[in-house]
């Protein structure tokens, strides 16, 4: 069976690598020195409320380093060159006006493993992320949400990322 490919932007990779890095850290550094501690102030283990918590930590960053592995062994990155001007795709940095209430915003199409909504980092695979994929500049589209039907119109599209520079 062959692997599904997770394509990731550049900027994605990235943060999905620093993501990874900490949480091995925390898995095999932090958690394991809080765990010594907190074995040595003796008592059942049992008990030991802080250490059953450490315990549950330590799980679930058990699983997130898999996750993450998982992601950053089957991923590929778009190349910036491949990020079209012209048509919505992944890595496409575009505005959006919602026809309904005259509003718009800067968005920038992903891949599900890299979506921030506060950061305009919409899914590729979402109902309005499906409808965008290769729309071009003046495209209307029409999704159908859970709250009823949007209208939305692509206003610019730009190859390169927004700027992040606010954070």
């Amino acid at each position: 069976m062959e692997k599904e490919i997770v394509y990731l932007t550049k900027e994605g990779y990235g943060l999905m690598q620093q993501e990874f890095d900490q949480a091995k850290k925390i898995l095999y550094e932090e958690i394991p020195e809080k765990l010594k501690a907190s074995k040595s102030n003796g008592g059942d283990l049992r008990e030991n409320k802080e250490y059953m918590f450490l315990q549950g930590e330590q799980q679930y960053y058990e699983r997130e380093v898999r996750r993450i592995s998982a992601i950053l062994e089957a991923a590929e990155i778009i190349p910036d060159e491949e990020i079209s001007a012209e048509e919505v795709g992944i890595g496409t940095s575009f505005i959006l006006q919602d026809l309904g209430i005259k509003e718009s915003g800067t968005f920038t199409l992903v891949s599900p493993v890299e979506i921030d909504l506060e950061k305009g980092k919409i899914s590729l695979s979402s109902p309005v992320g499906k409808a965008l994929l290769g729309k071009k500049k003046g495209d209307e589209i029409k999704v159908k949400l859970p709250w009823g039907t949007a209208h939305f119109k692509v206003i610019a599209i730009n190859a390169t990322r927004p700027s992040t520079d606010e954070e």
